[in-house]
């Protein structure tokens, strides 16, 4: 080995460490976030329920059938959040939300609200259904978030279903702060707002109580 090649020896070796630390350095953690606050109600069903309320499927656009936050940082541009993800499935988190603000609105009148797959209560003599098909839901942050989804009322009749209401609605949330903390908050917000209509409809029909 010559001089000018055990000179360079210290160097490369240098070089090749910082090298190796840029590959195995530590990367940033993920973050998970869910729709349902910690304090939501707990659903209680009643033995003397006659009415039962499922609500679903909840169908999402597959854009937003993904682990990662989706937000809008322009009008045709989408962006996925890579450290910042959903802690379940989408269409799971706005079911357990939908069901959980249904409960308590409803519970007054004798209905008892659950996931349209729930075995709960299978035998009820009555039985509504309220599918859900959500367009668009994601926001921009430190702006709003846009909630666009079409539900229906389906209630079940001696031989077949049929549908007693159906509704368009589009829901605008603002959203408080500049993180993804914010976003998800107005998000809960909006699928709330989103049950409180579905509710005031159902308050229309000879349902319950």
């Amino acid at each position: 080995m010559t001089i000018r090649n055990r000179a360079l020896c210290p160097l490369l070796s240098a070089t090749l460490l910082v090298l190796l630390g840029g590959c195995f350095g530590t990367s940033p953690s993920a973050r998970f976030y869910s729709l349902t606050p910690q304090e939501t109600r707990g659903i209680a069903v009643s033995e003397r329920t006659g009415v039962i309320v499922r609500i679903g499927p909840v169908g999402i656009p597959s854009y937003l059938d993904r682990r990662q936050i989706v937000t809008r940082s322009g009008h045709n541009v989408i962006e996925l959040a890579e450290y910042d993800r959903w802690a379940g499935e989408l269409d799971d988190e706005v079911t357990r939300l939908l069901v959980n603000n249904l409960a308590g609105r409803l519970a007054a009148r004798g209905i008892s609200v659950v996931p349209w797959q729930s075995i709960s209560l299978a035998d009820a003599p009555t039985a509504y259904r309220i599918p859900v098909s959500i367009d668009r839901f994601e926001g921009i942050l430190g702006e709003k978030v846009v909630l666009n989804a079409s539900w229906a009322v389906i209630g079940k009749g001696d031989k077949q279903e049929s549908t007693l209401i159906a509704r368009e609605s589009t829901i605008t949330e603002a959203v408080a702060g500049k993180d993804f903390t914010a976003l998800v908050s107005a998000m809960g917000k909006a699928v709330e707002k989103l049950g409180n209509e579905i509710a005031g409809s159902i308050s229309t029909l000879e349902i319950g109580k």
